[in-house]
């Protein structure tokens, strides 16, 4: 029974440890020894399981985020005549 209780140690770890991998898994692979402690712990952890769903929905927003805004980015270019105004004026100020 000591081997289990020892490995189980090992595999053990705390919502301060898991909360950085569950964020950093997002965007890299994690080591299979830390994706299989940070599998247990989410298995056990109601806290953390929300934090991961926490995390899932900010980053869906920030990647969505400017979307709609960048649809309309090439309505808001200036005409040729306008940036030719603007270079003559530059020209003329030195």
């Amino acid at each position: 029974m000591e081997p289990v209780n020892s490995l189980m140690r090992k595999l053990k770890m705390s919502c301060s440890e898991t909360s950085p991998l569950i964020s950093e898994r997002m965007d890299h692979r994690l080591p299979l020894s830390k994706k299989i402690r940070v599998t247990i712990h989410l298995a056990m952890c109601e806290v953390c399981r929300y934090y991961e769903k926490q995390l899932k929905i900010l980053r869906g927003l920030a990647q969505n985020l400017g979307g709609e805004e960048s649809a309309y980015l090439g309505e808001a270019r200036l005409s040729a005549q306008a940036r030719e105004k603007i270079q003559k004026n530059l020209d003329s100020a030195k």
